[in-house]
C-alpha cells in the first residue's frame, strides 16, 4: 500500500490552498485547522480598469481519529466578495460569483471517513473525480481551467459534477503507483442559462451523473491520469422547444514535477458533447480542449509561469433558426511572475493574449487582451 498516493488523493479532496492554514484546535483525536486567503487585483480589459476580487475565500477543516485506523475528516469552504460588486466577468470563477451576486456563496462543503488500506469515502460539494485529471493545468492566479471542461455551465462545474461537484458521493484509493476515484451525483438539480438571448432561453434539468478517473505514477515525477464524466439532462426553451440531451466529457493528462519543484509542467486534452457553453451561452453540441502549463520556482519567492488554452467547437451548429454558429474558436496563451514575500503574502502580475474567434449568423467577434495586478494575503 502506498501511503504518500493515499495522502496525495485526500489532498485532492479536501484541496486546502493555503498552506498557512491557522491551527483552531488540537488534541490526540481531534484538530480544527482555519484558512483561506483574501485576493485583490487591478484588472485591465477592453479599455475598461477596475479593482476586483480575486477569488477570496475562508475554509475550515475538521479531523477526528477513529478506532481500527479510520479517520472522520470534513472541510467548509465559502467564497468571499469583500471588495464590491463588479460587472466585469473575465474567468470561471468570477462567472460563478455573478451567477451568486451575494458577498458570501458556498464552494464547498462535505464529509467523510478514510482508512490507509479501505481508503476513503466522501459525501457532499467537493472536488470532482473528473477534475483530478485536469487539476494540473489549473494553476494561473488570474485565468486558466477555460477549456478543460472543469467549470462549465455555472463556472463552478457544479450540477454537472466536472468540478466542484453538488451533492456528490465518492470513494478515493490506491494499490502501488495506482490510484483512483468513483463519483455519483446524487441529485435533482436545473441551471438556467442566464447568457441565452431572452428569446432562447434555457432551463436545464439534470439527475444523476457519474464519473471516475485513474492516474498512475510512471516515474518519480511523471504522473498519467485518464478520466470521465457523464449525466443526462432535459429542458425547454422559452419558446417551448424540448431539449434532452448527454453531457458528457472524457479527458487525459500527463503531469511532471510539483509546484515547489524547479520546473514543473502539465497539459490535457479533453473531448465532450453538450457540456460546454459558446461567448453567447449556447450549448456546443461537440467539442475539444486543450490545456497547457509551465512554471519554474527560482526559490527566492520568485516563480514565473506561462499557460494555454484552447477550446474549439468540433462542427458548425444552428442554435437558433436563422443564426448558425460557423466558427466558435477559444483560444489565449498567459503568462505572469508571482513574488512570495513570506508564507502569507504573495504578489503577482499575470498578462493574456487572447486569439479567440466568435462567427455566428456571418458577424464575427474576438477576444480581449488584458492584464491584472494582485496581492493575496493567505491565512
Amino acid at each position: 500500500m502506498n501511503k504518500t498516493l493515499i495522502a496525495a488523493a485526500l489532498a485532492a479532496i479536501t484541496a486546502a490552498p493555503a498552506a498557512s492554514a491557522v491551527e483552531l484546535y488540537k488534541d490526540a483525536n481531534n484538530e480544527v485547522t482555519m484558512g483561506g486567503y483574501a485576493d485583490a487585483r487591478i484588472l485591465s480589459t477592453d479599455g475598461e480598469t477596475e479593482l476586483v476580487n480575486g477569488a477570496s475565500r475562508i475554509n475550515f477543516n475538521f479531523s477526528h481519529k477513529l478506532s481500527n485506523g479510520w479517520n472522520a475528516f470534513a472541510k467548509m469552504e465559502w467564497g468571499v466578495n469583500p471588495f464590491g460588486d463588479t460587472s466585469l466577468v473575465y474567468n470561471n470563477e468570477s462567472k460563478f460569483s455573478a451567477s451568486t451576486s451575494d458577498f458570501i456563496s458556498n464552494r464547498l462543503g462535505y464529509v467523510g471517513l478514510s482508512h490507509d488500506k479501505y481508503g476513503s469515502f466522501s459525501f457532499g460539494k467537493q472536488w470532482s473525480a473528473y477534475y483530478d485529471v485536469v487539476v494540473g493545468t489549473d494553476n494561473g492566479l488570474v485565468w486558466g481551467g477555460s477549456a478543460s471542461g472543469a467549470y462549465s455551465l455555472d463556472g463552478s462545474g457544479g450540477i454537472d459534477g466536472a468540478g466542484r461537484a453538488d451533492k456528490a458521493v465518492q470513494y478515493r484509493n490506491s494499490f502501488g503507483n495506482f490510484s483512483f476515484a468513483l463519483q455519483a451525483q446524487l441529485q435533482s438539480n436545473e441551471i438556467a442559462l442566464s447568457g441565452f438571448p431572452e428569446n432562447t432561453k434555457a432551463t436545464l434539468e439534470y439527475n444523476d451523473t457519474y464519473g471516475a478517473s485513474v492516474s498512475y505514477k510512471l516515474m518519480d515525477k511523471l504522473v498519467l491520469a485518464a478520466g470521465g464524466n457523464v449525466g443526462e439532462f432535459k429542458g425547454t426553451t422559452i419558446t417551448g422547444a424540448a431539449i434532452d440531451e448527454t453531457d458528457s466529457i472524457y479527458a487525459v493528462s500527463a503531469t511532471w514535477g510539483a509546484l515547489s519543484d524547479g520546473l514543473y509542467a502539465s497539459v490535457n486534452y479533453n473531448k465532450n458533447e453538450y457540456h460546454e457553453l459558446d461567448k453567447n451561452g449556447f450549448l456546443i453540441p461537440s467539442a475539444y480542449g486543450v490545456e497547457a502549463f509551465v512554471s519554474y520556482n527560482l526559490g527566492n519567492g520568485f516563480r514565473p509561469y506561462a499557460y494555454y488554452n484552447l477550446l474549439d467547437a468540433d462542427d458548425a451548429y444552428t442554435p437558433v433558426a436563422g443564426q448558425t454558429v460557423t466558427e466558435n474558436t477559444m483560444q489565449y496563451a498567459a503568462a505572469g511572475v508571482e513574488f512570495k514575500w513570506d508564507s502569507n503574502i504573495m504578489m503577482y502580475v499575470e498578462g493574456k493574449a487572447d486569439f479567440s474567434k466568435y462567427v455566428q449568423a456571418g458577424v464575427k467577434s474576438e477576444g480581449d487582451n488584458a492584464i491584472a495586478v494582485g496581492v493575496r494575503y493567505s491565512f
